[in-house]
């Protein structure tokens, strides 16, 4: 279902993307390679590129051929990878998104490296522990590679899953607002840089969480702590048939106040700044280390 929502919707949204108002780079125009989950042909996607477009920035797209929603950081690690140039400056990899952000980084844009990959946008959020998100782990896998990544995500309101004639629709309106969000952070991240220096210190990811709301429906933007929940639970149930269980997907509790998962569900746009770092420190490790009695240390 998804999947057909996002082709009956992309075009209009597209379109409706080249007229939004967006914000003009402050500096030189940034080569950005963006990605995403959902899939080359995707509205988030299409309406992001649009914006980052007309703000000026270099725009070359390499994302999965269709949906790869929840793949997380795999990685295609054996036999072949198809690719294909849909357009210019459109690539799609039959692959995950750290498949298509690889590729783009090695193969695409070898010799001319990107400032930045973006992310998205996605359709669906990805807060508090986004360990399962595609969005999160294209962008955990640029950090890796040593380029500066934000993921973003715009979020759904599950009491939209029925509303006709498709669900969602406050998800699809946010998109315009999220990209001209995008495109202000990103400016905002130029200006503060060094001259010649990184956008994003090393080792270094912003995940960006968007509400399904309109502009002026959205209470603020607030750098915060991640949560240590998803934000959404998988729910297991007999279909009656031997072997086989349905698997169904819910929101769960908002979690703490003063993390993302929280000020999210209040109609704040949340972001949270992850790193590569998966080192619980020398605290932890000495205490681990104490209740391991029968190594010698």
């Amino acid at each position: 279902m998804r999947a057909l929502l996002l082709v009956i919707i992309g075009i209009n949204l597209a379109l409706s993307a080249c007229a939004t108002a967006a914000i003009p780079v402050d500096s030189a125009p940034l080569r950005i390679l963006l990605t995403n989950d959902d899939g080359v042909d995707a509205p988030g996607i299409k309406t992001l590129r649009a914006v980052l477009l007309e703000a000026g920035h270099d725009v070359t797209v390499v994302a999965p051929a269709g949906n790869q929603s929840g793949e997380g950081a795999k990685v295609t690690s054996s036999g072949t990878l198809k690719y294909e140039l849909q357009s210019p400056g459109i690539w799609s990899v039959e692959g995950t998104p750290a498949d298509a952000v690889l590729v783009g980084l090695l193969h695409v844009m070898p010799d001319q490296a990107p400032d930045l990959v973006v992310s998205g946008a996605n359709f669906g959020q990805n807060p508090g522990y986004a360990i399962n998100s595609g969005t999160v782990g294209a962008a955990t896998v640029a950090m890796y590679a040593g380029t500066p990544a934000i993921a973003i995500s715009v979020g759904v309101n599950y009491a939209e899953l029925n509303v006709e004639p498709y669900p969602f629709p406050s998800t699809f309106a946010a998109f315009a607002g999220a990209a001209d969000l995008a495109v202000g952070l990103i400016s905002d991240l130029q200006r503060a840089r060094a001259e010649g220096g990184s956008l994003l210190p090393g080792h270094t990811i912003l995940n960006v969480n968007y509400p399904a709301l309109g502009p002026e429906e959205i209470k603020g933007v607030r750098v915060v702590r991640a949560a240590r929940s998803a934000g959404v639970s998988i729910d297991y149930s007999e279909t009656g048939e031997a072997g086989q269980l349905k698997v169904t997907i819910q929101a769960s509790d908002a979690g703490a106040q003063d993390a993302d998962l929280q000020l999210f569900s209040q109609g704040y746009v949340t972001i949270t700044v992850l790193d590569g770092d998966w080192d619980a420190g020398a605290l932890l490790r000495d205490d681990i280390a104490k209740r391991l009695t029968s190594f010698e240390q």
